[in-house]
This record gives C-alpha cells, structure tokens and sequence, in this order.
C-alpha cells in the first residue's frame, strides 16, 4: 500500500449540518490528511445552514448538486463521482458514509478497480425497511469491498441479518477532535447566561427526540434535588416542537420546570463550552421500534472534555461508554437508578474526576481521528 493515498469520501451530511455522520466525514477526512493522505470529500450543500468555509478544511470539498435529493441522491452522488472520475486520476479508496451513497457507486467503483468502503452507523440495519429498500440494501453490503461497522453492536447486527463472508465487516468506533472538544475553565459566560454559577449541572447535548432519554433525566431530577436543590438540566439541541411541549409538560408534573433549561440550537463555536459548563453528560438512549444509538458520539465529546458521562446500555452505546471506568451504564428507561448513579457523582467529586480522566486518557491514546484513521488505511504502528 502507498504511504500516500488519494482517497474520496461520499457523504451525505457534513458539518455545519449536525449528526453523526456529518462529523464521521469531517473527522475521517481530518485524519486521513494528517496521515499524510490527499481527501477529497464530497457532500450535500445545505443553503439553510451557516455558509460553508471551504478554508476550514484542511482537505478538498467537492459539493454534490440535484433536485429532488432524498429521491435521487444515489445518482446524484453516483453522477459526481463519475464526473471527477473522468476528470482526473482515480483515487486508490472510496469511502461511502451511508449506504444510500454506496449504493449507486459499486458498479462504478468494480469497473475501476477502486476499492469501495461503506460506513454503517446502526439504523439502517435495526429499523423496519420496506422488501425493496432492503434488498436494496443487501446488494450494497455484499458488493463493497469493506465494511467498517462503528460499534460491536452494529456488526452484531450486520452479522446476524445479512450473513456476509467472515473479515468483511470489521469495528472502527467514531472519534472525537480534541482540536474542538478539550478541558477550558472559562464558562463564565455561559454560567451567566442560565445562571448555573454555584450549581450542578447536568447536560444532555443531542436532538430532542424520545429515544435520547430526556425524560428519563426529567424524571430523575426530584430525587436528585433532595440533595443537591441547586441543580440544572441543561437540554441542549433542536427537537420536534410537540415533543419539547411534552417533556416541558413532563418537567411541570415532576415540580422541575425551574431545573430544566431548553437552550435550542447551539452554536458549534459554544459547544466545547457547554461540555465544560457540565458536571456530568448524560444521555439514557434507547430503542423505539428499531431507532437506536449505533455508538453515541457526544458521550466521547464530553470525555475529551474530562466529564464523567452516563449512557443507557442499549445499541452500541456500551463501546462509546466504559462501565465504570469512563462513565456508568444503567438500563435506559431506569430514573431510579440513574438518579442514584448521579448522586454517587455529585458526592464523589473525586471520582467523577477520575472517570473523566480516563475517559479523556482513552480518546488521546485510541480516538482521536488521526488514531481511527491510521486504521482504517492499515498504517498503524
């Protein structure tokens, strides 16, 4: 293998659009640049978002153009691909971050003799699909050339449902960018802001959906507020506006609405802050008809910030979280148990210490993209 590869990564999302995978795209390609690889990625303008900083990137981006995108985005990505292909020399990888993106590729990739590896988060195969859509999907897994799975969990159910050849799909956990997530103790102004200066705070940083957990945290919070009455539960992300009302809802019936603080969208330049503003990061996901967390990348973004974080042990959350050692795991609709777990913390300040820091030990010596990255290629030492 060359010590120096041209490789393309397809994506759907990509930052500032928010999401796993958007950020799977952005840290991969971060990383393959810094084992000194030339990056190509490809990806979906979004007009709504912030406008896009080509110079923020340390790598080449190639924005992926078409109508009707959710109809046709496997040939829209397919015809890109194509494009540059005829364009200039061949790259010696492709990297397809969704199956979707994979799909319209591997007869392109085969008639090239490019090498072709999907990325499969966990949704695609736990969620009820229509029998198209599903052989679909089975055509894409047995004709790439890899499989990177980001959690045992995801292989688990790659290997129980489609049954490919052994070796083919291996496990790569997402990465955190300590360049953006690290510890910081100016938060002063975000103390000011929800006026949290002089108490605990909890954080859950994701969507606001039901499957997160947030109200699995809204009901834990009376019995934490015996103890510890100055206490916030900070909710950071966007979310359905029906499903805010309800946990609001939720908040008033368990006498919490004061503790429960809805911050909305939150700028990414603030979120490294909001992480350091926490106590502890928290976020009980579960599963809802096939919809689970493949890793959980947010509970790596805390522990690089040294934040002890505790996830429900559903999905493949129990590779992103270390049963006691970076964080704690508990059944995820239990808000007894978690009120607990987080009372050991709030009282043990040395040990939420100590869970932290090994949590941010874990993300230096083995996340870190240019880490996942080394991997990927088959270049670590």
């Amino acid at each position: 293998m060359p010590a120096s590869e041209r490789i393309w990564i397809v994506s759907e999302d990509f930052p500032p659009y928010p999401g796993g995978i958007a950020q799977w795209a952005a840290g991969i390609g971060k990383g393959l640049v810094s084992a000194g690889n030339e990056v190509t990625v490809f990806f979906r303008p979004r007009p709504e978002l912030a406008e896009f900083d080509q110079e923020k990137w340390p790598f080449r981006t190639q924005p992926i153009e078409g109508k009707n995108w959710k109809r046709f985005r496997t040939w829209i990505s397919r015809r890109a691909v194509k494009n540059l292909l005829a364009a200039e020399t061949k790259p010696d990888l492709i990297i397809a971050t969704t199956w979707n993106m994979a799909r319209g590729l591997v007869s392109l990739c085969r008639s090239q003799h490019i090498p072709l590896v999907l990325v499969v988060h966990g949704l695609e195969v736990t969620r009820p699909m229509p029998f198209l859509k599903k052989l679909w999907l089975k055509h894409t897994l047995n004709k790439v050339t890899k499989i990177v799975a980001v959690s045992q969990f995801t292989k688990d159910q790659i290997d129980t449902n489609y049954h490919l050849p052994e070796g083919k799909v291996i496990v790569l956990p997402n990465g955190v960018d300590v360049a953006d997530f690290f510890p910081v103790s100016d938060v002063k102004a975000l103390q000011n802001r929800h006026h949290t200066e002089g108490k605990k705070v909890i954080l859950t940083f994701a969507r606001v959906i039901e499957r997160k957990g947030h109200d699995v945290v809204i009901r834990s919070l009376p019995a934490i507020r015996k103890e510890f009455p100055d206490l916030i539960y900070l909710i950071c992300g966007k979310g359905d506006a029906e499903y805010i009302n309800k946990l609001k809802a939720l908040a008033l019936d368990c006498g919490v609405q004061d503790q429960v603080i809805f911050t909305g969208f939150v700028d990414p330049a603030e979120k490294n802050r909001y992480y350091n503003l926490a106590d502890v990061y928290v976020m009980p996901s579960r599963e809802i008809n096939g919809d689970t967390e493949g890793f959980g990348i947010t509970y790596l973004e805390a522990n690089a910030c040294r934040k002890p974080v505790i996830g429900g042990n559903s999905g493949g959350v129990s590779d992103a979280v270390l049963d006691g050692e970076t964080g704690f795991l508990i059944p995820p609709t239990d808000e007894n148990l978690l009120s607990e777990k987080i009372l050991i913390l709030f009282r043990n300040p040395g040990l939420a210490a100590r869970l932290g820091e090994n949590g941010h030990n874990r993300i230096l010596k083995d996340l870190t993209w240019a880490a996942l990255a080394k991997k990927l290629t088959g270049k670590e030492n």
